[in-house]
């Protein structure tokens, strides 16, 4: 075992009263009020973030930003992996689209984009994550400063 590795593991025996003051040494005040399995986890986080660094700026800001306003997160990427189907009834019609690895086949045809295939289905152009249901409309403007107000 590596040295951080005995260290982590000693924290499992550590009794309540110690892993205060662990945490009055590591942080400079006193422990909160929390389970004790939760202090001994961000004990081991700290002790290893001390060793190996934190997070890199650009997330922290994300998780300072969510915790300030959880409405405003924004959606996570779309990540398909080959071998999902997307399926989408269009003008009583239904659309399979196939992810592959060299990306979307429909009725034998390859495709680059979902908005390719959206288009080749409707004539028309169309965000193509929308148009198969992987992204919600955003709220009209008088809606959104209602749910934030």
């Amino acid at each position: 075992m590596t040295k951080m590795e005995d260290k982590l593991a000693a924290l499992s025996d550590i009794p309540t009263a110690q892993l205060h003051k662990e945490w009055q040494q590591a942080f400079g005040e006193a422990a909160p009020s929390l389970p004790t399995s939760l202090l001994r986890r961000a004990l081991a986080y700290h002790m290893q973030e001390q060793v190996f660094g934190g997070l890199r700026l650009s997330i922290r800001r994300s998780l300072e930003a969510a915790a300030a306003d959880p409405d405003a997160l924004p959606e996570p990427p779309i990540q398909l992996k080959p071998g999902t189907r997307l399926t989408r009834e269009w003008n009583g019609c239904l659309h399979t689209v196939l992810i592959t690895d060299d990306g979307l086949e429909m009725d034998g045809h390859c495709y680059g984009s979902l908005s390719q295939v959206a288009r080749a289905i409707t004539g028309a152009h169309w965000s193509g994550p929308r148009f198969f249901g992987l992204k919600r409309r955003p709220p009209p403007p008088s809606q959104a400063r209602a749910a934030r107000g």
